[in-house]
């Protein structure tokens, strides 16, 4: 998720199923048909002073579906569930779960069993991680993170697929009866997405926008990429910034780091400063690398469509875009520094 991506989020989402989960957080089902195989939901959560409690007992589940979730703007808290009969273990009834697909009632029906269960893990998750695949049948709870580590609106992008001869169940205090609860329509979603812009845009410091690249050098060669946006050009190895980069440094180990699986050490990047973006507000922020890279790189193949090692004449003369050419003429006026003199 971009931060150019926001404004888009917020129309999509105002022509999106939506509700208020009775366990307090906003659900958004997108409606999407490139993975008609999946359903995919955006959640809103809210911070944890404003969390409801009254179905907390409640909390406690499994999914008839597998999932995966990732954090894309604040920090939630998982915890994964074992089923236990140990004596620190925890006895809950079971239910099994109908539930509407959006606005209107969800049954929690007794299954008549008792299920004990041992909390065996417990973190809060941030954008920074890897998205969670919670497989169908595990039982595990996701809540807002305590207010000492984040005290706004988070936001969750989830992704769910039904596995056939699964239910999902919920765990909670002995009823004798099935369990009514109701999704109310989210009539202003209007308030948390507002505060999650807010909070957005203080992280950011509003129009301090940034990309940053880095230049690989390996015994006197450049590793430029063309990738799937602009494959007309080739460039160094880069993106623009996610909300959970505190600074340029940052966006350039990450992006080097998703697009080809190298962990930079950022004490041997060495800056070439920052110029106007090409397009759009901002700058741009451009690093050398310079070390060993005889490991085959892990393409991420939806965005870099080609790599390959070049001489510093070569990337002078290939085409590129106007920041990458400045950064190539600065990198020439340094070649004996970067080892490109020989």
């Amino acid at each position: 998720m971009t931060r150019q991506g926001w404004p888009d989020l917020r129309t999509f989402l105002d022509d999106s199923p939506s509700y208020l989960h009775p366990y307090g957080f906003l659900v958004f089902r997108l409606p999407l048909d490139t993975f008609p195989e999946w359903g995919i939901r955006v959640h809103l959560w809210p911070p944890a002073a404003k969390r409801r409690t009254d179905s907390d007992p409640f909390i406690v589940h499994s999914h008839g579906w597998d999932l995966l979730t990732r954090s894309i703007v604040g920090c939630v808290r998982h915890a994964m569930y074992d089923v236990d009969d140990g004596a620190t273990a925890v006895r809950y009834d079971s239910f099994t779960v109908e539930s509407s697909l959006g606005v209107g009632i969800s049954f929690l029906s007794p299954e008549g069993r008792s299920t004990s269960v041992r909390m065996v893990s417990e973190w809060d998750a941030t954008p920074q991680e890897s998205p969670l695949h919670i497989p169908a049948g595990r039982f595990h709870t996701t809540t807002s993170s305590l207010e000492a580590v984040w005290d706004s609106w988070s936001v969750t992008l989830v992704a769910t697929e039904h596995v056939v001869g699964n239910d999902s169940r919920v765990l909670g205090p002995s009823k004798g009866s099935a369990v009514l609860n109701e999704r109310a329509a989210i009539t202003d979603p209007g308030v948390p997405l507002s505060v999650v812009d807010h909070a957005y845009e203080q992280r950011t410091n509003g129009s301090n926008l940034w990309a940053s690249f880095v230049f690989l050098i390996d015994s006197g060669r450049i590793l430029l990429a063309r990738t799937r946006r602009y494959p007309g050009y080739w460039h160094p190895v880069g993106g623009q910034m996610e909300p959970w980069d505190d600074t340029p440094l940052d966006t350039a180990r990450r992006e080097v780091w998703e697009e080809l699986g190298i962990d930079l050490d950022a004490r041997e990047m060495i800056s070439l400063g920052c110029l106007p973006r090409d397009e759009g507000p901002g700058k741009i922020h451009a690093w050398v690398w310079v070390g060993d890279f005889s490991a085959r790189p892990d393409l991420q193949e939806e965005e870099i469509h080609e790599v390959r090692w070049t001489t510093l004449e070569e990337a002078l003369r290939a085409d590129s875009l106007a920041a990458s050419r400045s950064f190539l003429t600065t990198i020439s006026g340094r070649r004996r520094e970067f080892g490109l003199d020989i």
